[in-house]
């Protein structure tokens, strides 16, 4: 054998002597003294001196120059390989290395024993592994890219999603829709929240819903049904005035404003709003107020002279909606009032654009998230507040149900408990033993007395019961106040939808009443303003549309129940 040197090692070895020291006792710090080199093999067992020593052992190397290379017999060392392999494979580099390769070896075996499915997140890629069957066919997701907004850190960019496959349907499948500009589907969480109500079923989705459709806002619808619920040509023609009127004073974004001072007349109009007011009066109420006037007449935003106006006043209701976890929100920092009347505008312009099945999707997307923030909105009660969950009174309530009942009808679905708690709530507000309601309490009022009549009737209240129906021939005989529209609007619905048999004496004296009443003159031409507590509140605007919601009665809705025989007009 030859000897093996290395400069940095300050002691040389030979080739096949461990660089670390052996196991067992430690090296003495002072290596023995040098013995002469043997002149043969050693031999297992020989003694030196009065210990023995292990076959194979060899004294410690002194000087280099000093130490002779030993004769080595052939055999012995033929022998001695085998020892020398085994020790080599056990070292603990060697053994590390096998157990690396058994692990690397499973780990690979289990690999290929699993199936893999990829799914990507704006993180990094998840991987999914789950074993699978020889002979399986597993049906693999539809995956489709959903846009997603860029933030300030990083642009948008296509993420893959999985998404169930649903077969078409063939009532809709020749649908032509228009994609929504905020493509932000209902949150899963959300859907869950929906099913707390209970499911839908036709039963119920048909129970409140008989009567009260708009197909009569056409051209012939007007004129048949006016002729014959009592419009007159007066009376159409301060219709017209007061959408000129409207439109006139339509702000370039496409909204209406209760303060005349932000209209385009800079303020000539007067009684804008009350001065000072500390009542909630958001661009999203007067918006959906005006809309409301033009889609009773039957303007669309395909029909009419109107459908610029109509068109840019959706526009701006979709812009102003607040995207929120429970779907779109409308109050723009008012109260429930702005949603509620927002959202029934969008639900009216939805139903009116429906064709055969086919919806506008932009407008059934916003309706749909927007019916869903109202339902949860809703307090325990049944009742709808100023705020999201607080509770609630007859006026709020009123809005936020011919809201949803108009969503219903455009084909929204809602919850099962929504309207059976609004109306437990309307009637826990009752002055027994009579039909007459109150505020927030059973304290009777007029106007909310006509509110409450009126939500009713489209919550199943059928006429023929002896207390309700004196409760409607009350609010006949008591007549229109002539002032206070908000009572006035109702309690013309109330009569209407009921086929009351006072209806053209009410008719009558309310309706010429506004023809006479509607300024002819400078910019007001067109418009109304009475002295009163709500009419202060919203001012011009409010009151005008209000009155003409009122002379767009007749068309606006099909009466809820067919006339009783016992009814004659």
């Amino acid at each position: 054998m030859t000897r093996k040197t290395d400069s940095t090692d300050p002691q040389p070895r030979w080739r096949d002597v461990p660089i670390t020291p052996p196991l067992g006792n430690p090296r003495p710090q002072n290596p023995p003294p040098v013995s002469p080199p043997m002149t043969g093999p050693p031999i297992a067992g020989q003694t030196d001196g009065n210990r023995m020593r292990p076959a194979g052992h060899r004294h410690p190397i002194g000087n280099v120059s000093d130490v002779q290379t030993p004769e080595i017999d052939s055999e012995t060392e033929t022998a001695a390989a085998p020892t020398s392999l085994v020790e080599r494979i056990c070292s603990q580099r060697n053994s590390s290395w096998l157990v690396s390769l058994v692990v690397h070896l499973a780990l690979l075996i289990a690999l290929a024993l699993m199936t893999f499915r990829l799914s990507g997140t704006q993180r990094g890629i998840l991987i999914e592994g789950s074993s699978s069957k020889s002979g399986d066919q597993e049906q693999l997701p539809a995956v489709v890219t959903v846009p997603r907004e860029a933030n300030q850190n990083n642009l948008s960019e296509d993420v893959p999603t999985p998404a169930e496959i649903h077969q078409p349907n063939p009532a809709v499948s020749s649908t032509n829709l228009i994609a929504p500009q905020v493509p932000s589907p209902i949150d899963q969480s959300l859907l869950a929240e929906l099913m707390i109500g209970g499911g839908t079923s036709t039963a119920q989705q048909n129970l409140y819903l008989d009567g009260g459709g708009m197909s009569a806002r056409t051209p012939q619808g007007r004129k048949e049904y006016g002729d014959r619920f009592g419009a007159t040509a007066a009376s159409e023609t301060a219709v017209e005035n007061a959408l000129r009127w409207l439109a006139d004073h339509q702000r370039s974004d496409g909204s209406w404003s209760f303060d005349l001072q932000l209209s385009p007349c800079d303020g000539r109009c007067r009684n804008g709003r009350k001065a000072n007011s500390d009542s909630p009066t958001p661009a999203t109420a007067a918006t959906g107020l005006a809309l409301l006037t033009f889609l009773g007449a039957g303007y669309t935003t395909e029909v009419g002279p109107y459908k610029e106006v109509v068109s840019r006043g959706l526009y701006y209701l979709r812009s102003a909606a607040a995207e929120s976890e429970y779907g779109y929100d409308w109050q723009q920092g008012g109260s429930m009032y702005g949603h509620g009347i927002a959202l029934m505008a969008i639900s009216e312009a939805l139903g009116m654009t429906k064709r055969d099945e086919r919806y506008d999707s932009d407008l059934l997307h916003y309706a749909t998230k927007g019916a869903f923030f109202t339902e949860i909105a809703q307090h325990e009660s049944g009742s709808w507040g100023y705020t999201p969950g607080s509770p609630g009174d007859t006026t709020l309530t009123g809005w936020q149900i011919l809201s949803l009942v108009g969503a219903k009808k455009a084909g929204v679905q809602m919850r099962s408990t929504t309207f059976p708690k609004a109306k437990a709530f309307l009637m826990s507000v009752r002055e027994q033993p009579e039909f007459q309601f109150g505020y927030r309490s059973p304290k009777a009022e007029p106007t909310t007395t006509a509110i409450a009549l009126t939500l009713l009737m489209y919550l199943g209240q059928r006429p023929g019961h002896s207390v309700f129906d004196r409760a409607i021939d009350k609010l006949a005989t008591d007549g229109p106040t002539l002032t206070n529209v908000y009572h006035d609007y109702y309690a013309t619905m109330a009569l209407h939808h009921a086929r009351h048999q006072d209806w053209e004496t009410w008719n009558t004296k309310l309706r010429d009443h506004l023809v006479r009443t509607q300024e002819t003159e400078g910019h007001e031409a067109g418009s109304w303003h009475f002295k009163d507590k709500w009419g202060d509140v919203g001012g011009r605007l409010y009151t005008t549309a209000m009155c003409t919601l009122t002379l767009e009665v007749y068309y606006r809705y099909l009466p809820l129940y067919d006339e009783p025989p016992d009814f004659p007009l």
